[in-house]
């Protein structure tokens, strides 16, 4: 069966990174809404869902527990076992995250049930458990064998939630024009106004009349792409999980633009731009230039030690000015692997 691919905001293992896109896939077969949800919010989701269920990397989907099992954990329960599983370190203060964020959308399509020990319990009360519904633990047991198709044609969703997610994308969508007669709509968002701020003003002052190649969207990881040329320059897309949320080129300087727009994860700091150098530019000849956008100068203050030197930093309420985390030159690429600021 094959996966969808996303990015994971997190350094993980393998395994892992599986194990969590898998749940993802799952989500988005059955069409629960993603939009406006982050790649570390994403990463969470997945991750809360895989404690409730009782899922380790090693776990078979035949052994997913349910309510019906008594696997009933607390938001405070969910922490230590994504800490102790996953890779995390999760502040144990953050519990009320699980609830308010990671675990609203899953409970307001009955793939998980609220107060499952305690079905009187308050809002806020800490007791308070969480367990996977039945009928959702019977579909993810089917997953990844010959009974899958079948599984998912047959589950029933909630489909009066999604309806309400899809009619509010449709009065919020955001037009970016990327050249003559091609318009594309993003859902409206902070990250994706970061991005349409990117195409209508940064490219048309510092993109030396660079062509778009490749936009992202929260919720389509693929809104824009253009295939044969991406692989014409060189670069290497099987994995759309590591691309950046925008790709252009410019023939005038024969320079490609990889921008990450950042709302609240993954700025270019030194990680990124080495991940990025030895997967998606490790046979591409073109001078780079590494680009983090952001909304404001609060916002870039949050993330700035995280930003790598050799690369640019650009504010879209600033549109005319840029930011350069460099040693020797102004706008343009680097040769040298980047280090941190």
């Amino acid at each position: 069966m094959e996966m969808i691919k996303i990015k994971i905001a997190s350094k993980k293992t393998e395994e892992l990174r599986n194990k969590i896109i898998a749940i993802l896939d799952i989500f988005t077969q059955i069409g629960m809404p993603l939009d406006n949800m982050t790649p570390r919010r994403l990463e969470r989701l997945a991750m809360c869902i895989l404690a409730l269920c009782n899922s380790t990397t090693h776990s078979l989907w035949s052994d997913v527990k349910s309510l019906k099992d008594g696997r009933i954990l607390t938001t405070r329960k969910i922490i230590i076992y994504i800490n102790e599983n996953f890779e995390e370190n999760i502040s144990s203060g953050s519990y009320d995250d699980i609830r308010r964020k990671d675990l609203k959308r899953p409970v307001g399509m009955g793939l998980v049930v609220n107060s499952a020990n305690n079905p009187d319990a308050d809002t806020n009360d800490g007791t308070r458990g969480y367990a996977i519904d039945d009928k959702f633990a019977e579909l993810l047991r089917a997953y990844d064998t010959p009974a899958w198709p079948d599984a998912i044609a047959s589950f029933k969703v909630d489909r009066e939630y999604i309806a309400n997610f899809h009619s509010q994308r449709l009065t919020n969508k955001l037009k970016v024009k990327l050249a003559e007669g091609v318009v594309i709509s993003l859902d409206d968002g902070p990250h994706n106004r970061i991005q349409k701020a990117v195409i209508d003003e940064f490219l048309p002052i510092f993109g030396n009349n660079a062509t778009v190649l490749y936009i992202g969207d929260t919720s389509e990881k693929q809104m824009f792409k253009c295939t044969n040329e991406m692989i014409e320059l060189g670069l290497n897309i099987e994995d759309r999980g590591m691309l950046p949320d925008i790709i252009a080129f410019s023939e005038e300087k024969k320079w490609l633009y990889l921008i990450e727009a950042v709302h609240s994860s993954n700025p270019l700091n030194p990680e990124r731009c080495i991940e990025l150098k030895r997967t998606v530019l490790k046979n591409c000849p073109y001078g780079v230039v590494f680009v983090t956008a952001f909304l404001s100068r609060k916002d870039f203050a949050k993330w700035l030690p995280e930003i790598a030197w050799e690369t640019e930093v650009w504010l879209a309420d600033r549109p005319e000015h840029m930011i350069h985390f460099n040693g020797d030159k102004f706008l343009g690429p680097h040769n040298s692997l980047p280090t941190k600021a």
